[in-house]
């Protein structure tokens, strides 16, 4: 069974459909990691004072920028209870705050990190660089002629990814 599982989350009907799938996998096995990570694409400076140890905003990857930092972030610091001391913030972090809320409501520990870049690129990076054996994403909901000319993140990340991928319709 898997141990660590990363779900890729962005409030679409897909993802909402993926958490609800990552659920599912975690009561069939309790004892898996679950990391849930919302990618930018944004170029903009993040608030780091949230993370355990703050951070200089370029160290965090962006498209075709300096591959040698990887794309993710600390973890966010936890209490007993397993609830995040810091608010999460911003746009960045909408997607994080609702998966860590529909969580919650289910008492299942997570850990979230927000990636920038490259939404296909980072969760591949991120995967490769944290020992995860299941990515779990929801399918597209761009158009034929958007997948044609933009491509699908998820058939990206299930053509490089590292481990298996579970997509989610």
């Amino acid at each position: 069974m898997y141990t660590h599982i990363l779900l890729a989350f962005d409030q679409s009907d897909s993802s909402q459909k993926a958490l609800d799938s990552a659920v599912e996998l975690l009561h069939l096995n309790n004892k898996a990691d679950l990391t849930i990570t919302h990618v930018s694409t944004e170029k903009h400076s993040l608030d780091t004072t949230i993370y355990d140890k703050p951070r200089d905003a370029s160290a965090i990857m962006s498209p075709g920028v300096d591959r040698q930092n990887p794309p993710y972030m600390p973890p966010l610091p936890q209490q007993d209870n397993g609830k995040s001391v810091h608010q999460l913030t911003d746009e960045l972090d909408d997607a994080l705050k609702s998966a860590k809320d529909h969580l919650d409501n289910k008492n299942i520990e997570a850990q979230f990190y927000p990636l920038t870049g490259s939404p296909a690129e980072a969760i591949v990076d991120y995967a490769e660089n944290n020992e995860v054996d299941l990515i779990i994403v929801g399918r597209t909901e761009k158009s034929t002629f958007q997948k044609w000319f933009l491509g699908s993140v998820s058939e990206k990340i299930m053509q490089s990814s590292p481990c298996s991928v579970l997509v989610i319709k």
